[in-house]
């Protein structure tokens, strides 16, 4: 298929370049470059910072025009997310039975199995397998299929709702604990120990995850929560140990639904770690962005990411991009790691400088994300700014959904290489691919292609992958217009 150029492309609302690009940054090598690797470098430093000032440009321009326009998410909807999993209607006459016998003895039961089950749903909503199935099945409901994939695309609330209800749970279970226990001997002084543990636990957990703190301390967030999570799981596990052994026999704790709650809690969040593996791989870089192509396939055929690391402690999460079945018995994946902080920084820098890992951890359970709701829709719009590119190739060469493109960046084909380039370009009729390079024609107006593309290409959703402001700018432009759109939540 010939190159995409000028002619055989018919943007709504830009101009694009006048010749197609020539050349691709990239070769069949290890980590080798082609052409003059000063004019590469030159061009991966600037690719960033112009899309990046354009897209600011974009945002800035935007807000001051229809800053009375603007939507925000109405309050009462930002505190059902978060509480939506406390069905009220039953938890208030539970709240007021616990009150009314207080003094009974059983009432530490009832508290620690309300902890337990908040606990579990805290757990299993970030579980990657469940979510894999809630993913896959919302995409074939025959009705209101929007408002399911919102309730669903809102998972990050019953997370937060049930890990504060949780930390009150617990922490009225443990002055139960104390209330009922006597600390007379060295088992029952044990047992309200390793209980007071879990609130300060879950306590510094949510400190860290709170947003200020997450963003600024990131590893931090990181380390804390798996660590500390980690930590405070084996105090649950010791804790209904010596639980069990205060009862008159042990046996009695498994006539409690504790003991199930907490094996499903461990299953559910340790399995993953069992599927890690050190695997080779190939990585092809230059200064803006680089490929790492992984063995095997992943655990959906689009629309999911995988959690890759250096050295274990640091993960970070990369949409599968591009797959190769050329070869059936040696299948391979692709992710595209765009610079965006230390660690893409290093690994990009590395792989310059020669000093290429040959192998990389990752996760053998590769989770969907909201991409994966392309499959919802007949038609729609996708739009990428950079390296955003990398999720929605997948529905692309798949022909998940019929696809008009918006792509936003600076020297596409030089950048992204000729794999990228031609997964666009031999699954896309060329009337519904639309580059908007940045370093040729500054910031584009954002609004007037969604509305063109959206009427042009008869919509039925706009989905958004890019950086926290767009992604908010590009969501309400679609609100105004009365569009579904989908885009990242980072809510965690």
């Amino acid at each position: 298929m010939s190159a995409i150029t000028n002619a055989t492309l018919t943007p709504v609302s830009i101009a694009l370049p006048e010749t197609a690009h020539g050349g691709s940054a990239f070769t069949s090598g290890h980590n080798s470059l082609n052409g003059s690797s000063a004019d590469l470098e030159k061009t991966g430093d600037a690719s960033e910072k112009s899309l990046e000032g354009a897209l600011a440009a974009d945002i800035a321009v935007l807000r001051q025009e229809e800053e009375r326009d603007y939507h925000r998410q109405n309050k009462y909807i930002n505190g059902t997310m978060i509480w939506a999993h406390q069905i009220w209607w039953i938890i208030v006459p539970v709240y007021l039975y616990l009150a009314h016998n207080e003094r009974r003895p059983e009432i530490v039961d009832w508290v620690a199995h309300a902890a337990l089950i908040n606990l579990m749903i805290v757990v299993l909503v970030r579980n990657e397998l469940l979510l894999a199935a809630a993913y896959y099945s919302f995409n074939y409901i025959p009705f209101r299929r929007f408002y399911f994939h919102r309730m669903l695309h809102s998972i990050g609330g019953l997370h937060v709702g049930g890990a504060f209800a949780t930390f009150i749970w617990i922490t009225t279970y443990v002055a139960e604990v104390g209330k009922h226990t006597p600390l007379d001997t060295p088992m029952n002084r044990a047992l309200l120990a390793t209980a007071i543990l879990l609130p300060v636990g879950i306590a510094i957990m949510i400190i860290f995850a709170l947003r200020p703190l997450r963003e600024r301390f990131h590893n931090a967030w990181e380390y804390t929560h798996r660590f500390v999570g980690w930590a405070l799981v084996a105090d649950l596990v010791a804790h209904l140990g010596v639980k069990a052994a205060l009862l008159p026999k042990a046996r009695d704790l498994f006539h409690t639904a504790l003991p199930y709650f907490t094996i499903v809690i461990v299953i559910s969040i340790f399995y993953v770690w069992f599927t890690v593996t050190k695997s080779k791989v190939k990585i092809i870089a230059n200064k803006s962005v680089a490929i790492v192509k992984f063995p095997g396939k992943p655990t959906l055929a689009d629309g999911t990411f995988a959690r890759i690391s250096r050295n274990w402690w640091q993960w970070h999460a990369f949409s599968v991009a591009l797959s190769d079945h050329s070869n059936p018995d040696k299948p391979e994946f692709s992710l595209i790691v765009g610079k965006a902080g230390d660690w893409t920084n290093g690994l990009i820098g590395d792989s310059l400088a020669g000093n290429t890992p040959e192998r990389l951890y990752i996760r053998g359970v590769n989770p969907p994300g909201f991409m994966h709701m392309h499959h919802a829709y007949k038609k729609v719009v996708t739009i990428c700014t950079g390296a955003g590119i990398a999720p929605a190739l997948p529905h692309i060469a798949q022909h998940t959904s019929n696809i008009h493109l918006i792509w936003i960046g600076k020297n596409h084909r030089e950048t992204y290489g000729e794999e990228v380039w031609n997964a666009v370009e031999e699954n896309l009729p060329p009337n519904q691919i639309q580059l908007h390079d940045t370093a040729k024609q500054g910031r584009p107006d954002i609004k007037e292609l969604i509305i063109h593309a959206a009427k042009k290409h008869e919509a039925e959703a706009v989905f958004i992958v890019s950086n926290d402001p767009y992604t908010l700018l590009v969501m309400n432009i679609c609100w105004r217009i009365g569009i579904r759109c989908y885009g990242a939540t980072r809510d965690s």
